[in-house]
């Protein structure tokens, strides 16, 4: 069983661009499980890191109901509201922010249910991704196992560990899609064997065709959902 030093060692390695790593991922018969574990630690560490950013801003921030019932106040004495409520009784603003306060109690727990689904999010991206470029790097000649691929395209993810800084409160991290793209391009060409350029469109035309799909799927289902509305 591969110890946890070893892992986040190859998660590092990634994160570094470590040609020799991904060479050495290539031809280990572990390589599928090592990266599984891998993805799936780098997916835990930044989401802990996540759930600890999220609360401590939280705790840093204004109450935002106590902030929207300020506002509702301060509108309450505005002229005009004063004077819609005098021309009709029944006007009030307690509708509206009673729904902007339920929805700002619900955002409030976003970022931590983010923070928690973030390893199950890692690993489904990794899964599709892998077997998308996978394919895609056969189809340019790539001579590389589906299990050598996803070994390889795993230590990219080592890239997220950037997103660890997020620890701290209101601290955003930049260009780990990027970083984490030329650890796929790295991975792809060390697992195919391919030249510089196949390896290339290898690591992108995989996000490009799952976007287009993705497109078509909206569209699709946007066109559905008017021919619904206009047929009732």
């Amino acid at each position: 069983m591969e110890s946890l030093a070893y892992l986040v060692r190859l998660s590092t390695a990634g994160l570094l661009l470590d040609v020799n790593t991904f060479r050495s991922q290539r031809d280990n018969p572990y390589a599928l499980r090592e990266g599984f574990l891998v993805v799936l630690i780098v997916g835990i560490l930044v989401g802990i890191a996540g759930l600890i950013g999220n609360l401590l801003s939280r705790l840093a921030s204004p109450d935002p109901l106590a902030t929207l019932a300020i506002v509702q106040r301060s509108l309450e004495r505005m002229a005009l509201v004063v004077e819609l409520q005098r021309i009709n009784p029944d006007f009030s603003l307690d509708p509206v922010f009673s729904q902007l306060a339920t929805t700002f109690s619900i955002l409030q727990w976003s970022g931590v249910i983010g923070a928690l689904i973030t390893p199950f999010v890692y690993l489904l991206g990794w899964l599709i991704y892998g077997i998308v470029a996978h394919l895609t790097a056969r189809a340019l000649g790539g001579e590389g196992t589906l299990a050598q691929t996803l070994g390889c395209t795993a230590l990219a993810s080592g890239a997220n560990l950037l997103a660890i800084a997020q620890i701290i409160p209101f601290v955003t991290v930049a260009g780990t899609t990027l970083l984490g793209l030329i650890g796929c391009y790295i991975g792809l060409r060390t697992a195919h064997q391919l030249s510089a350029w196949r390896a290339f469109w290898a690591a992108l035309l995989g996000p490009i065709l799952l976007g287009l799909l993705l497109l078509v799927i909206s569209c699709g289902g946007v066109a559905v959902l008017v021919a619904a509305a206009q047929g009732s």
